[in-house]
């Protein structure tokens, strides 16, 4: 299992740096200490960086979605290789997550530029 782990980890760092270092930095263990909720943790992620930053991540959310999004359970890579430590009870919340951040990801480029952006 450990090994699995350090796979998916290294693939996923190497392949998506930006987003890998998103989504570890903000849904770790202690995200909830840190942020004081999901809720929190989500918008420091979103909101936070420069815009052309965010934009960047956007892409990579993108690349990641068209090769291990379309999976029927996202859980177990987001676990292994992104360290995403958030409770995840079906598919569908592993799903409803990445979404959501996708989702606030694409709104605060949009309101920031004024433009339809995505």
């Amino acid at each position: 299992m450990a090994r699995r782990r350090r796979e998916y980890w290294k693939y996923a760092e190497g392949r998506w740096p930006l987003l890998h270092n998103l989504m570890a930095v903000h849904f770790h263990e202690d995200f909830d200490i840190v942020y004081g909720s999901l809720e929190g943790a989500i918008n420091d992620a979103t909101s936070s960086g420069p815009l052309e930053h965010r934009k960047a991540v956007i892409q990579e959310w993108r690349d990641w979605n068209l090769s291990e999004g379309v999976k029927d359970d996202i859980r177990p890579f987001l676990h292994d290789g992104f360290g995403v430590a958030v409770l995840l009870r079906k598919p569908i919340d592993g799903r409803n997550f990445m979404n959501r951040i996708y989702d606030d990801l694409i709104a605060g480029v949009r309101a920031e530029t004024g433009k339809h952006w995505g």
